[in-house]
């Protein structure tokens, strides 16, 4: 089982999950955009350090039963 596939796969998915939630929100497109601009940097970097952490608990686990 590929648990670095999972874990990426929903880290996606929140990640594509949170630009639809801005997309569809009740404000002027141009609003919208420049807020998703602004946010986007700060997610980029959230989910490259969750999936930084989660890569290190499974390499951790993994080493614990001898896989």
């Amino acid at each position: 089982m590929n648990n670095n596939g999972f874990l990426g796969g929903m880290l996606l998915g929140l990640l594509l999950g949170g630009i639809l939630a801005v997309l569809y929100a009740p404000e002027k497109g141009e609003k919208t955009r420049k807020k998703l601009v602004k946010k986007s940097g700060q997610w980029q970097g959230r989910a490259s350090e969750a999936l930084d952490t989660a890569t290190g608990f499974v390499d951790k686990r993994r080493k614990k039963m001898g896989i």
